[in-house]
């Protein structure tokens, strides 16, 4: 018994290996970076709602256009802050060797108190990307220490 789960569980395994799709090699050419705007001396020494306010840095060093058109973003950390998952559309173009700023703003809630307010926050962010052979996407991740 024991040895058809084992074989089931590797038959499934090579199953969800063989069905997952190619990555896009424009992905990896793709920079994406998130940089929080100075929010303020005690920005996030009170609990509760805050709005957090980045930078989006987009580059693309391909040799065809790109449209970043969504972008989500999530806090995976205890830190100064926390964000649940926020989704955002956009329209960002990026022609070939450019990189482009967009400003974002999303709601977060401030964990508050001493130990809190200057810990740093890691994000991971998922950046939807269409270009002349369709959509793919680039995943990144941020630790933003607060100043």
């Amino acid at each position: 018994m024991k040895r058809t789960y084992a074989f089931l569980a590797a038959v499934l395994l090579l199953a969800g290996c063989a069905s997952s799709a190619d990555e896009d090699p424009n992905a990896s050419k793709i920079t994406l970076h998130l940089e929080q705007v100075d929010t303020g001396a005690n920005t996030f020494a009170s609990p509760g709602p805050v709005t957090v306010q980045f930078v989006l840095t987009g580059t693309n060093t391909t040799t065809e256009p790109l449209t970043l058109t969504r972008l989500e973003v999530r806090t995976i950390s205890d830190g100064a802050y926390s964000i649940p998952p926020v989704t955002r559309t956009l329209n960002v173009q990026l022609a070939p060797g450019q990189s482009q700023q967009t400003p974002i703003s999303v709601l977060g809630n401030a964990h508050g108190g001493r130990w809190y307010s200057d810990a740093p926050v890691t994000m991971r962010s998922t950046g939807y990307l269409t270009g002349s052979k369709g959509p793919f996407v680039k995943l990144f991740t941020e630790t933003i220490v607060q100043r």
